[in-house]
């Protein structure tokens, strides 16, 4: 066969290909009809890289560790990431003697914005540390990485008349669970191959957010005086101001473990791996445990001594003597994918994450230390916080290209279906249509250093909630109830759901990029 021949047949097998390629991300994109960013998950553990359970990285950690065996030699990886993220909440207008939603409502909100910045920092969120050795053979891999798999972070602008928008549901959250993971890979025949990798996660938090009095002193908390007016519903002079905070360091975390493992299978151009991380085990409660050392209580500034002021210690006592305990649970995370090398250098890949969010139904708050009940003001001790997420899945699509095995570009995009019904989004959990396209890049500078960058931002459409899960009457009820556990407005209270409304509309953007550093010997 001449050689022009030859090229146009191999032309039209790219070409082929490239469309079969471009048809499968284009299915991938058409599974998504809601897409999402769920929260408190880290979508890019690893930083801004070509990861994947078939990738030869040491991100394998975490995608799957039995690829991790594709590393070859001693290497070392330092990823930083950040994150820019913009969430905007226009509340709708309330009934201010019962706090429901009303289309002529006389208590209006203004615009509330969240715009968080987050960088990287050594044991912190956005980084990721990792070292590995084949011991000179392709029998086994070890290797030893450190991230946060799960985060969550927003902060909202706080007011001196605390009278923002959305402080019954959040004013500050900072959720962050340090994992560090030792893993091994085998390899048994000459292509199928088996990881493992266990994990020690670390968990600290911060929560603040306003607790409304009147409400929970039903219909004769609503009625009361509040600096000479009926109290009504979010009233800023009948609100609690709650900070539980356990500090950052790694002194201050709650312990558990995690297990990890993988399968790794290669034919020919065709690789395929599946991994599975389990949810936190070992701790004290299901799920994770952050141990808020650092809790203050604010009381509320209606009419009386103190108020406005923070519960203040008995005498004798030290400063801090008012301890929380925050407990929710992380998902089990089921990893898939596949690549296809349709071409030299040109390679293909898809893959699947499904997250069981759905475990996660709440945030629980415990506070304990001295009587809380000042001055006749009774501030609640146990607090629920609504979550109700549900299971995720998030499908990628990723084509690549070698330049002279100097130069790696690639693009992807990503798409995640919904942690949150529209009924359950709030200044929280901000949930709605998104769609990422991610850039990529990996070149060598040395012989022995890598160095890559990516970029990537998502597209979310606003979510308006009419019909909000939360409903404040029903802590009302509650409490004319006498507090029996029979009446379904008590339920729904030690559920989470009697919190002021959340009804409104949300939007909200995040542009994330990275780079990384591999130095392989």
């Amino acid at each position: 066969m001449r050689f022009s021949e030859r090229r146009a047949r191999l032309g039209r097998q790219w070409r082929a290909r490239s469309v079969a390629g471009l048809a499968m991300i284009g299915a991938l994109l058409g599974a998504g009809t809601r897409a999402a960013a769920a929260p408190l998950d880290e979508p890019f553990v690893g930083g801004m890289t070509f990861d994947g359970p078939t990738s030869a990285n040491l991100t394998s950690v975490y995608w799957n560790p039995a690829a991790l065996g594709l590393v070859r030699g001693f290497q070392l990886m330092v990823a930083a990431s950040g994150r820019l993220s913009t969430v905007e909440v226009n509340r709708a207008p309330i009934n201010p003697m019962n706090g429901t939603p009303a289309p002529g409502g006389t208590m209006t909100f203004p615009s509330a914005r969240a715009r968080d910045l987050t960088g990287p920092s050594p044991f912190g969120p956005n980084s990721f540390f990792a070292l590995s050795t084949d011991f000179g053979g392709d029998r086994f891999t070890i290797a030893f990485a450190t991230y946060m798999p799960y985060l969550q972070r927003i902060t909202f602008p706080v007011s001196p008349n605390g009278n923002e928008p959305t402080r019954y549901q959040i004013l500050a959250l900072d959720l962050r669970n340090l994992l560090l993971a030792p893993a091994l890979s085998i390899r048994f025949g000459s292509d199928f191959r088996v990881g493992f990798a266990p994990g020690f996660l670390f968990s600290t938090g911060r929560l603040m957010f306003a607790e409304d009095l009147a409400l929970n002193a039903g219909s004769a908390g609503l009625t009361s005086d509040c600096q000479g007016v009926p109290c009504g519903a979010e009233n800023p002079s009948a609100a609690a101001r709650y900070d539980v905070s356990s500090g950052n360091d790694l002194g201050d975390a709650k312990f558990s473990v995690t297990l990890g493992a993988g399968v790794y299978y290669r034919r020919r151009s065709f690789e395929l791996g599946v991994a599975y991380q389990s949810r936190p085990l070992g701790s004290d409660v299901p799920g994770v445990e952050v141990a808020g050392q650092h809790t203050s209580v604010t009381l509320p500034p209606r009419d009386m001594p103190g108020g406005g002021l923070p519960v203040s210690c008995p005498n004798g006592q030290s400063s801090r003597c008012i301890f929380g305990d925050v407990s929710y649970r992380l998902p089990d995370v089921w990893i898939a994918g596949a690549t296809w090398r349709l071409a030299p250098g040109l390679e293909l890949s898809a893959m699947v994450r499904w997250l069981w969010l759905s475990m996660h139904d709440r945030i629980d708050i415990r506070l304990s230390g001295p009587p809380l009940d000042t001055n006749g003001q009774e501030v609640p001790q146990h607090i629920v916080l609504w979550r109700g997420f549900k299971d995720v899945w998030d499908l990628r699509g990723r084509i690549s290209y070698w330049w002279r095995e100097r130069v790696r570009i690639g693009a992807m995009l990503r798409v995640e279906t919904s942690a949150v019904d529209a009924a359950a989004v709030n200044a929280a959990a901000v949930d709605g249509l998104k769609i990422e396209p991610v850039g990529l890049i990996e070149f060598r500078v040395l012989r022995q250093l890598w160095l890559g960058g990516g970029y990537g931002i998502t597209f979310m459409r606003a979510v308006n909630v009419t019909s909000s899960v939360f409903q404040p009457q029903l802590a009302k009820e509650c409490v004319d109830a006498n507090g029996s556990l029979t009446s379904s407005a008590c339920e729904g209270r030690l559920s989470g759901y009697a919190r002021p409304t959340a009804a409104g509309k949300y939007t909200a953007q995040t542009q994330d990029f990275g780079v990384t550093m591999t130095l392989k010997f």
